[in-house]
């Protein structure tokens, strides 16, 4: 062995073998790689802002080293129709599962919902900081809210939107300094220059049907919390196209900005800042290599797995009908969503789409990855005693940050402010005593179609055999539902339809019995008469490491 210089290299770094007994941290390397499936499940997640691309140690660092990317998010299985087109899915769209985890509802459950856009329909909306959102939950910003209210009270708009929607739902008075008592526009002109208020102007305008607003000639300039956001996600960079005014934009939904992955991707970074000063401390110069190695690799896996979603977009500006639908779980809970068909086209009946910003040289970027970390296990089997034992405290306090993270809900991670979502369900469901009734797909399919006020869906999706007695059954249902009989007895009328003749069984369509009875399906068959026809059938592939 050379002579030790208190100065020189062999200062820094060890040399020969370790031949002395005693406790070793040799299993710092396993420690290192330990934790991918809780790594893997926020994978996409990770690397959907630019916070990826940080220096930093990242527990079980292989489970980013994907040699294919997905081009498309996660998606849910279940039962998808259209009320007023013929659209027919059997999955909802993984931002969609999000504002209403369907795993979350009980078998038989119904519930109504009312999705809109917010930019349309508050034009002064704020991020999700502002309102509630993870940080918010945690520490309370009481005071970033009054400050914000004291803004808008300030702010005084030029002009009142009055969204209306052909069967009212969406409609509303908003308050005005217009007197209740003006009849006529002159009435009501001479009523606020009266008062003084003749700078105020009402304009009735349905901007989700393809209305235009009048340009107010000062446009509200983006919050600090929108620039650090697209700082952060770089929409604006990503998507030129992102501006409302032209025929083809689409829009990216990005992580919300107190999302918890960001605060672990600085928290893990200011941690690792301070091992590599404390390791230089030591005069540990594996230690400093290693950490230094292994953060270039997490940079270098960042860049090249950083994406940004992007929502299909409705590009005709024709006048259509709105965009409601019908879920169906496996389970047998119903939802009904009302939307237009912009919101339907972004969150249900599109798909979302993964846009990575390094479209090149991918594997060239995961090879290199894949070395620095070769060279970064080495490194680390050979720290000094006390720096393995500091990364190894490092990785296992990552490791329980990242499986606490997994128990949080997904609403955290995003920043879906460009929706406004609204539990719009009956009284009379949600006050239904089950120990009156038990929950049954007959008085749940019942609740949709009186929402609805429409049948064709059921054929689509499959809710109903096409049987004699079913057909019956569904006819006086939409009658009930569009005379506004909400009282009807669905399941009592059901059973005594099927009381009356349990042998017949016709199809709806005329060409179907001949090949029903070639199949086998007699009349007398009482598996006819099961409902639903077709059930949601589960996942034929699971996503690896249940990404997202």
């Amino acid at each position: 062995m050379p002579e030790v210089d208190d100065d020189g290299f062999y200062h820094w770094f060890p040399w020969g073998k370790n031949i002395n007994p005693g406790w070793s941290f040799d299993v710092i390397t396993l420690l290192a790689i330990i934790g991918e499936g809780s790594v893997a499940e926020f994978a996409q997640t990770i690397t959907a802002s630019s916070l990826c691309m940080l220096p930093r140690l990242i527990p079980a660092p292989q489970a980013l080293l994907r040699p294919q990317r997905p081009q498309r998010l996660p998606e849910v299985h279940a039962k998808l129709a259209a009320v007023y087109g013929g659209t027919l899915l059997d999955s909802v769209g993984f931002f969609a599962n999000i504002l209403h985890p369907l795993d979350e509802y009980k078998a038989f459950d119904f519930r109504v919902f009312e999705i809109k856009h917010t930019h349309l329909l508050q034009p002064d909306v704020s991020r999700r900081l502002e309102k509630e959102g993870f940080l918010g939950t945690v520490f309370g910003l009481r005071w970033l809210k009054r400050k914000k209210e004291k803004k808008a009270e300030d702010r005084n708009s030029e002009i009142t939107f009055n969204n209306t929607r052909e069967n009212g739902i969406n409609g509303g008075n908003h308050e005005t300094n217009t007197p209740a008592s003006a009849k006529t526009d002159a009435d009501a002109d001479a009523a606020r220059s009266q008062h003084g208020t003749n700078k105020h102007v009402t304009i009735d305008v349905d901007p989700e049907q393809g209305d235009h607003v009048p340009t107010v000639g000062i446009n509200r300039r983006p919050t600090m919390s929108e620039r650090i956001t697209d700082i952060v996600t770089a929409p604006k960079m990503m998507t030129p196209q992102r501006v409302a005014s032209s025929p083809n934009a689409r829009y990216t939904v990005p992580p919300a900005l107190d999302s918890p992955m960001h605060v672990i991707n600085v928290f893990s970074f200011l941690l690792t800042v301070t091992i590599l000063i404390i390791t230089a401390y030591w005069n540990d110069g594996a230690a400093v290599t290693a950490i230094v190695t292994i953060s270039l690799a997490a940079t270098v896996m960042g860049y090249a797995s950083w994406w940004y979603p992007l929502l299909m977009a409705r590009q005709a500006n024709a006048k259509v009908p709105p965009g409601d639908v019908v879920i169906r779980t496996r389970e047998g809970a119903f939802l009904v969503v009302k939307c237009t068909e912009e919101v339907a086209r972004e969150l249900y009946q599109g798909t979302e789409e993964c846009r990575y910003v390094s479209t090149k040289f991918h594997r060239l970027f995961m090879g290199i990855a894949m070395v620095l970390l070769m060279v970064a296990v080495v490194l680390l089997g050979n720290c000094r005693w006390s720096s393995q034992a500091l990364i190894g405290g490092a990785y296992v306090l990552l490791n329980s940050i990242y499986w606490v993270c997994g128990l949080l809900p997904q609403r955290f991670f995003w920043d879906l402010s460009r929706y406004t979502f609204t539990d719009i369900t009956p009284a009379d469901v949600m006050s239904h005593d089950p120990n009156d009734e038990p929950p049954n797909f007959t008085r749940t399919l019942w609740y949709a179609i009186r929402e609805t006020k429409k049948d064709a869906w059921v054929d689509r999706s499959g809710a109903l055999p096409g049987t004699l007695q079913w057909k019956k059954w569904l006819e006086e249902a939409l009658k009930a539902a569009k005379e506004g009989n909400y009282s009807w007895d669905a399941v009592g009328r059901k059973d005594e339809i099927m009381r009356e003749n349990p042998d017949a069984y016709v199809s709806r369509e005329q060409s179907y019995p001949v090949r029903q009875h070639q199949s086998g399906h007699w009349p007398n068959d009482p598996a006819a008469q099961k409902a639903p026809l077709d059930q949601v059938q589960p996942s034929p592939y699971q996503h690896p490491g249940g990404t997202l």
